[in-house]
């Protein structure tokens, strides 16, 4: 009786490692897939970065030729974080904040700049 518990103990933990195997194999597939898949999309991401970063330059190229230099040199001033309106000239912008009278100096009554990224 004894030789056959210790057979089925045997066999269980037999089957047991077959099955964990089989687990392990599936479990590798699975974790292949996903770093491939990872690669794929941090080159896809770097590759949209790349163009996006095409692309604000390109914008701001043209933000640039619609400016008259004085505007330019205050938008600069502005964007280092200082504010360029009468209320508030040459005080520093705090956590860089927004400053609407700014930007109608700079940009015109009734232009919003877009917010960069």
């Amino acid at each position: 009786m004894a030789e056959n518990d210790l057979y089925d103990e045997f066999d269980k933990i037999t089957n047991q490692l077959v099955s964990l195997s089989s687990q392990m194999v599936k479990l590798r597939e699975q974790f292949s897939k996903t770093l491939e898949e990872n690669e794929e999309l941090k080159m896809e991401n770097q590759n949209l970065r790349k163009h996006l970063d095409k692309e604000d330059n390109a914008g701001k190229d043209f933000e640039d030729h619609n400016l008259p230099s004085s505007r330019l040199n205050l938008e600069k001033l502005y964007e280092k974080g200082f504010h360029v309106c009468q209320q508030f000239y040459g005080s520093h912008r705090k956590n860089n904040e927004e400053c609407v009278f700014c930007l109608g100096v700079i940009y015109g009554r009734g232009h919003a700049k877009e917010n960069k990224a």
